[in-house]
């Protein structure tokens, strides 16, 4: 189940790349643009036969569909939205769209009916599509605001611990933003401050303090901080960097 105010994402069939930060904040930014907030929702990603067999039992319907949803029975209670991957992968062949693009409408297809949409009647169905294409047009919205992704960046790297380090790719993959100058765009706004968010504990993918003239010192007190908190810095480099890299995906699990 996932935390309180949090979007838990589970698989019963093999698990695939999913940008679960990048859209649960997605999913957050839909919430509020209907004036509401975002419930706890576990999406379950399925097969055809185990959404088959939740549609007969529980809903009485004996076919094949992508989505169904059980809403919490109390407030606060956890929703569950099941998804199947299979389905999603055939309306992608036969409505000639992106799988990742069709799987973002089916994720989202899923709040919408907590949100109180309703799509058993023409009117309903039309509504629900609009509602979806808002959404997706969000979605590019949301990954894109510099107001939110520069908290978003620092929100992540205030969780990078002490004598670990992170890297501008890794955080730009699990907000899925889609580039690391991005995340490094965000960093350097900081000027070299190093207080609440440790900025010093970023650096490339090979491990060099690409970043550490934005810190001072002739570009030496970026090395400096990071060996205090017990980092071996060789040659304005993190070595070995698998000793000492932290994967943004921990939060996941955490």
């Amino acid at each position: 189940m996932p935390a309180q105010g949090k979007i838990g994402f589970n698989f019963q069939t093999e698990e695939f790349h999913l940008r679960k930060a990048g859209i649960t904040k997605w999913l957050e930014r839909v919430a509020e643009s209907h004036g509401k907030k975002l419930p706890r929702i576990d999406y379950i990603f399925c097969k055809d036969d185990y959404l088959l067999e939740l549609n007969r039992q529980f809903l009485q319907h004996d076919y094949f569909t992508d989505v169904v949803t059980f809403p919490g029975g109390s407030p606060g209670e956890v929703s569950e939205c099941y998804i199947s991957v299979d389905r999603v992968r055939e309306n992608a062949r036969t409505f000639n769209q992106e799988e990742d693009a069709e799987l973002l409408r089916v994720i989202v297809h899923g709040l919408l009916h907590l949100l109180g949409y309703d799509d058993k009647q023409p009117e309903g169905k039309e509504r629900m599509r609009e509602a979806e294409d808002r959404a997706l047009a969000l979605y590019g919205q949301a990954l894109m605001s510099s107001k939110h992704y520069f908290d978003w960046v620092y929100d992540v790297v205030r969780q990078i611990p002490r004598g670990r380090v992170c890297t501008y790719g890794a955080i730009a993959d699990y907000l899925a933003l889609g580039s690391a100058r991005m995340v490094g765009w965000a960093l350097n706004q900081l000027k070299g401050t190093v207080g609440e968010v440790p900025a010093h504990r970023v650096v490339n993918v090979r491990g060099e303090l690409s970043g550490r003239m934005m810190f001072g010192e002739a570009g030496e007190r970026m090395a400096r901080l990071l060996r205090e908190e017990g980092v071996c810095v060789e040659d304005q480099r993190v070595v070995p960097m698998e000793k000492y890299f932290w994967d943004p995906g921990e939060l996941e699990t955490a």
